[in-house]
């Protein structure tokens, strides 16, 4: 019986090759887009899940208090961590963990001189030897008792060993120089895993860091030096949110009372945008839930389509079923036979599928900046899965199908009037084809949305110039210092060099954050927070600040006066900018005047508001070359500097990056899923247009008679193609009043996550109703137009 139904469900397949291919194409186009999205998010939630503690690891962070503008922060006070471990038994344990950017590494020789220089943008931390207690990072070499106690030690991966070294076995128990310090390697970490957000390439001890930090200030704050905790078994994060409320009373609320201590769960790290985390980069659960959904779709379109071609193409199986149910067959047995068929096509085209997601992992890897490997297809879990879904496909595909097909009377189809197709299975076509288009055209106006909100931010005005702007990192020492000056004479000396300043950090997500403070108000909460940046008075013309009020601060190696945005004179209470000037104001621990107000500009992204910023003269303070060069003669300009660089600072990598670059990165998850969303909408608007070919091509020969008929009558091809053209046309039209208030609902809900936002205009829909419309007519045109040209002799002459 079984091997009875796969020859007759084989031998249909091959009679209708036409039908069968789309039928394939629709459902393998959407099982790989489903498999694709599946392995996203599989690869997105496994983060940090490998550490055998992960459910009790929470991370220590700071929520503001004020509750109209409440701010969420990574970084503790470097007391913070011992100070719990030494009052709060609840905790199994605790541990520091501090990032460290553009680190300088030099590979020194015998005699000292460097033979291997690097400058390692991220991926160096400091941490406490209790962090290796808390997390499953193990060690290839070392013991992690000893490893990381003595001050300037370090722990390397293998592959950054390797990199150093030659052969990272060689490594321990030699010496690097890290920014200067002389570094002993004292152990070997196996290669971190890529779904991790603790990105570490090398750790070194935590104590290396009291050369430069005061280890007793409770106000000194740094998003990047973090707390980690493992609390006990018997302990819940209510619980321990309620002690970390009693320790910040008791030891930070008297020195800054703006903020409390909170736990975030190992678990919320990944998908928590509203704090940062080590790698940068976070996955919104939200965002997981709308890619899902367009995997469901998509899958579900699929199915629709094969639904729709399968009833459609039903009364050239009428007499079939007829026959079969004469010579005994029952309805079961006739439902068996076409789920047979379902689940035949439905695994050809999961074969299919497979191979494209195959194909496919790479790219997507590359788009995403993720790291999927191929051969998770072959694991267990993934091959059950697809299992799952081929049954849950062929069920849903199948069912409809089979109950119309098995439902025909054997004497009224035997009689050759089974081909007055019901008026039910027209309209319930008719519903497919309308929820096909609804998703497509969803997912159109989504993504017009999204491509043109990555656009407002690219061409955005920031408040400062960013074009042809190149900032490099170098080392900040007294011997350095001397020489400041000239580097920038020699500089600009080159032809093609227009301007030159020196700064703690760019306009542009530099910086950091400090309390900014009226000279009265003391041991109260602050006035704000603010941006803090130290800069040279070449730093505004440089980047065409633009000053509202006052004049810049006057040239100086220290601190002597500030200027500050208009954000700051607006939460100090002053009516405008002029009447700022002269004022006092405590920040970085100075108590100096105001003596110029520039217009706001974005030091955040465009997700955020405007913040407050204060900028000052601190010679010391400066870490960072800004350079304005001719872009027309970049291709010269950069090696020269490079070598004027080389002959300053002979250890110093000259590790540059244009400043308009860095900014398009912090936009780069955006980018990533706006081009994902192209996609899929592309793939949607191709499932359906499978489908409306199918239909056509079906309607096109059911209705050849009624065409010939109207030819021989005299009406104009022009007429015909209308005729089968318009039905589509309505179809299209209704969904698109479905889909738009669908789309701008969640796309209006999307975009309230930037503080700078486009506006929903009617362009997004008018370019997606006309769009649908135009694919749609190109699809069925051609079907159509051959149809309204066939000779009518041929479909007439039986009758």
């Amino acid at each position: 019986m079984i091997k009875n139904y796969l020859k007759t469900a084989l031998r249909n397949l091959g009679r209708r090759k036409v039908n069968s291919i789309v039928n394939i194409a629709g459902l393998a186009v959407g099982f790989a887009a489903f498999l694709l999205i599946f392995l996203v998010i599989q690869y997105e939630q496994s983060f940090d899940t490998f550490h055998t503690k992960k459910d009790r690891i929470y991370r220590v962070v700071r929520i503001g208090r004020n509750s109209a503008n409440r701010d969420y922060r990574t970084g503790v006070a470097v007391p913070v961590t011992a100070t719990l471990r030494a009052e709060l038994p609840q905790l199994t344990n605790a541990a520091s963990i501090a990032a460290d950017w553009n680190v300088q590494v030099i590979v020194p020789a015998a005699g000292g001189s460097a033979i291997k220089k690097f400058n390692e943008g991220s991926g160096l931390f400091f941490a406490e030897p209790q962090f290796f207690k808390i997390f499953d990072f193990g060690l290839a070499i070392g013991n992690i008792k000893d490893a990381l106690k003595a001050p300037n030690t370090a722990l390397l991966t293998k592959e950054i060993a390797a990199k150093y070294f030659g052969d990272w076995k060689t490594a321990i128990g030699k010496t690097l120089k890290m920014d200067g310090q002389n570094i002993k390697v004292t152990g070997i970490l196996n290669d971190i895993p890529a779904n991790t957000d603790f990105p570490l390439k090398g750790v070194l001890s935590y104590e290396t860091m009291r050369n430069y930090t005061d280890f007793n200030s409770w106000g000194n704050l740094n998003d990047y030096n973090q707390c980690f905790v493992q609390l006990a078994k018997n302990q819940t994060k209510e619980q321990f949110d309620r002690l970390l409320l009693a320790f910040t009373d008791k030891h930070i609320k008297p020195i800054n009372p703006s903020y409390n201590l909170g736990s975030q769960s190992l678990g919320d790290i990944h998908f928590d945008s509203r704090f940062e985390n080590f790698s940068g980069r976070t996955f919104g659960k939200d965002l997981i839930f709308a890619l899902g959904a367009i995997g469901i779709f998509l899958l579900v379109i699929a199915g629709v389509n094969f639904i729709n071609l399968t009833t459609a193409q039903a009364i050239n199986r009428a007499k079939e079923v007829g026959v079969r149910k004469v010579l005994g067959g029952n309805r079961l047995q006739l439902m068996m036979q076409f789920f047979g068929e379902t689940g035949i096509t439905s695994l050809l085209a999961l074969i299919v599928a497979a191979c494209i997601v195959f194909i496919c992992v790479p790219f997507i890897n590359n788009l995403l900046d993720i790291h999927i490997a191929a051969a998770v297809l072959y694991s267990g879990k993934v091959l059950l899965f697809m299992l799952l879904v081929l049954v849950l496909v062929t069920a849903f595909s199948g069912f409809y199908p089979a109950l119309v097909l098995s439902g025909f009377k054997s004497v009224t189809v035997l009689k050759g009037s089974a081909g007055a197709d019901r008026q039910t299975g027209i309209s319930f076509r008719r519903g497919l084809v309308v929820f096909q288009f609804v998703i497509a055209q969803t997912l159109i106006i989504a993504t017009l949305i999204v491509a043109s909100q990555m656009e407002y931010f690219r061409n955005a005005d920031l408040g400062f110039n960013k074009t042809a702007i190149i900032n490099a990192g170098f080392p900040n020492d007294s011997l350095v210092i001397r020489k400041m000056e000239s580097l920038r004479n020699d500089l600009l000396k080159l032809p093609g060099i227009q301007n030159f300043s020196y700064s703690m950090a760019s306009p542009s997500g530099g910086g950091y954050y400090t309390d900014l403070r009226k000279p009265e108000n003391q041991g109260k909460e602050p006035e704000m927070v603010t941006n803090f940046n130290d800069a040279d008075t070449g730093f505004f013309s440089l980047y065409h600040l633009q000053l509202a009020a006052g004049r810049i601060y006057h040239a100086s190696d220290t601190m002597r006066e500030f200027v500050v945005n208009e954000t700051v004179v607006k939460k100090l209470g002053l009516p405008n900018a002029k009447a700022a000037i002269g004022k006092l104001i405590k920040v970085n621990g100075k108590t100096l005047p105001i003596v110029g107000v520039v217009k706001d500009f974005h030091v955040n992204s465009l997700r955020d508001p405007i913040v407050p910023v204060a900028m000052t003269t601190m010679k010391s303070g400066y870490g960072l070359v800004n350079i304005k060069i001719n872009l027309s003669r970049a291709t010269t300009i950069v090696p020269a500097m490079e070598t004027i660089w080389n002959r300053y600072f002979p250890e110093y990598t000259f590790g540059y990056r244009f400043l308009d670059q860095s900014i398009a990165d912090a936009y780069k998850q955006e980018n990533q899923l706006s081009k994902l969303y192209k996609i899929f909408s592309g793939l949607a608007i191709f499932i359906s247009c499978l489908g409306l070919y199918g239909l056509i091509s079906f309607m096109a020969v059911q209705r050849k008679r009624e065409i010939g008929i109207r030819k021989v009558l005299g009406a104009p091809v022009k007429d015909i193609v209308v005729m089968l053209s318009k039905e589509f046309t309505i179809l299209i039209t209704i969904a698109f009043f479905i889909a738009a208030p669908v789309a701008w609902y969640f796309m209006h809900q999307w975009l309230q996550q930037y503080a700078y936002r486009i506006m929903i205009g009617i362009w997004f829909f008018v370019a997606t109703i006309m769009g649908a419309l135009i694919i749609a007519w190109l699809t069925v045109g051609y079907t159509a137009i051959k149809a309204a040209l066939a000779n009518p002799v041929k479909s007439l002459r039986t009758e």
